[in-house]
């Protein structure tokens, strides 16, 4: 379904676009309550999976890379996704100008 009908839609469109609808519609379901169904869903216990580096322990290895929520505007919707951890983005003591746009 991703690969035949979702991808082709968002790739059909401008990205920046996508991207803050994507933020409006996770919004959207974390307002209206479906925050604890994600995370029913989509949350990982299984000790075979936590992993420790650098004095932290993580619940599972797989994460979202930095780049989707650089000001760390949806932490707390994105955490009931079942990632084991977040990057949010880049800390600099100046704004920095960003890429060009695709």
């Amino acid at each position: 379904m991703y690969k035949t009908i979702i991808r082709p839609l968002f790739f059909s469109f401008d990205p920046e676009k996508i991207h803050h609808f994507t933020f409006s519609l996770i919004r959207f379901f974390h307002k209206i309550g479906f925050g604890s169904i994600f995370r029913s869903i989509y949350k990982v216990e299984n000790p075979k999976l936590e992993r420790a580096l650098f004095g932290l322990k993580f619940p599972n290895p797989v994460g979202l890379a930095a780049g989707f929520d650089k000001d760390a505007k949806l932490y707390k919707e994105l955490s009931n996704f079942g990632f084991g951890f977040i990057e949010i983005g880049t800390v600099t003591p100046k704004p920095q100008p960003g890429n060009d746009k695709p």
